[in-house]
């Protein structure tokens, strides 16, 4: 079977060439552009199985790239994960209003790339290939009359990660007991020195041309106090050091103990059964006090955002024709921006559509379909007046098939705290006010108030 090829779409050559190395690793083929417009053309030609797609780019970000990809039905299908240091629920549920799949973090480790593309049916559930090299000679030659190993039984990642961890513990550790002992070494050749050039400024001393000649006894016994406090002195500093060395090698036997005993536990454990228990007791008094400063300004922009964003819904009017449904197809870019201003404000709780029906003056054609009348009559001589397009308040006749659909399709929405609905009891609630019915009155003046009032306004319930 052929591999599945990918598309990765990132304006840094590094991150292209790290997430295209590891897609090698899983089997799949790939293919690689550095901007948003280069993916478009690539897509005219090609169909990928899976489409990485970068935030931040020049010119065309990946939210725009990833909103044109949707919206081509030859390209829709196609899923899509956004590779960015981008993160959170408001981000994710922005992404996927959009159509993408998720988010797949540039820190991302390879058996999370895997588990995501397993998810996705892209890819088998086979071991990853691991790209460090083994040096063949550090194995030893099997005995003669050894059983052969199964050729069934291969090294995992997580054998080979241990083996290179512990091999350069043991060249840290020769490397520092190395160390220790030039110092040792450097300092013993200095105090020496030191002493051997007072010893020597004594006996000059002593031995002056004008002095008399010192009683051999006596010199022969100071010469032996002085060989007897050097040697006393290089046995206190020999010590000292050599309790220094045992301190490290304790220290590092500890240590190389403690490691032993997570990998005896890791290699009882499968890699997909590692969990990695974050140190609370640690992070504690460090995540305090940043969130101490932090909470007070979080929540007053927080508040900000929504206040703006409440604000806002007040004046939005979205105004349909005459001729259609008030939720059609034609409503959804206008629904969609009101959902992410809410989500970016971090609203919580009902959003509700507001359906007003204009009382247009229409006249009825030879088929017996109304129109708008279109003449310069007085109002008085409209054949009939009101909106036979939405024929009454139920919310249904209010909307199309498409609109329910994409409606069934936000349901996710509810985790992030918003529930969207629809008030059709509004449909003969005036939003601006008719002028008089008279015989001054034209039908366009009339059906230019009605056209206002055919709108959808927005009513908020935090």
């Amino acid at each position: 079977m052929a591999a599945k090829r990918t598309l990765v779409v990132d304006d840094s050559k590094s991150a292209r060439f790290v997430l295209k190395r590891m897609l090698n690793e899983l089997g799949l083929s790939v293919d690689t552009v550095e901007s948003a417009a280069d993916a478009l053309d690539y897509l005219t030609q090609h169909r990928p199985d899976v489409i990485f797609m970068d935030h931040m780019m020049p010119g065309m970000d990946g939210l725009e790239a990833t909103r044109r990809i949707k919206e081509n039905p030859a390209t829709a299908a196609i899923p899509i994960l956004m590779y960015t240091s981008k993160g959170g629920e408001v981000y994710l549920s922005q992404v996927r209003a959009l159509g993408a799949v998720g988010i797949i973090p540039k820190t991302i480790a390879p058996v999370e790339l895997k588990e995501s593309l397993l998810e996705l049916g892209l890819i088998k559930d086979l071991a990853i290939k691991s790209t460090l090299k083994i040096d063949n000679m550090a194995i030893p030659p099997a005995l003669p009359n050894a059983r052969p190993e199964p050729s069934t039984k291969k090294k995992n990642v997580l054998d080979i990660y241990l083996q290179d961890l512990r091999k350069l513990m043991d060249e840290q550790t020769i490397e520092l007991h190395k160390s220790m002992w030039l110092g040792i070494e450097s300092v013993s050749h200095e105090i020496f020195n030191r002493l051997n050039t007072g010893f020597e400024e004594k006996l000059n001393k002593i031995y002056a041309p004008n002095s008399a000649m010192p009683d051999r006894r006596a010199h022969g016994s100071s010469k032996k106090n002085w060989l007897i406090a050097l040697i006393s002195l290089m046995f206190v500093v020999s010590v000292i050091f050599n309790y220094v060395l045992y301190q490290n090698n304790n220290e590092l036997n500890l240590k190389r103990e403690a490691d032993n005993k997570k990998q005896a536990l890791l290699k009882e454990k499968s890699v997909s059964d590692i969990k990695i228990e974050p140190d609370y007791n640690n992070q504690t008094a460090i995540k305090q006090e940043t969130l101490t400063a932090e909470t007070k300004f979080t929540a007053q922009a927080s508040q900000s955002a929504k206040l703006a964003f409440i604000q806002w819904t007040k004046t939005k009017i979205i105004n349909y024709p005459f001729n259609e449904l008030a939720l059609n197809e034609n409503r959804v870019t206008a629904i969609d921006d009101i959902i992410n201003r809410a989500l970016q404000a971090g609203y919580k709780g009902h959003i509700i559509l507001q359906i007003h029906a204009g009382k247009f003056c229409l006249v009825s054609d030879d088929s017996g379909n109304f129109e708008v009348e279109s003449r310069n009559i007085a109002v008085t001589d409209c054949q009939f007046i009101g909106n036979n397009t939405q024929k009454n308040d139920q919310p249904t006749t209010y909307q199309s098939v498409g609109f329910a659909n994409y409606l069934s399709g936000m349901g996710w929405l509810v985790d992030a705290g918003i529930f969207i609905e629809i008030d059709s009891s509004t449909g003969n609630v005036e939003w601006v006010e008719y002028p008089a019915k008279s015989q001054h009155t034209t039908a366009q003046l009339w059906n230019d108030a009605a056209q206002q009032n055919n709108s959808i306004t927005i009513k908020l319930e935090p």
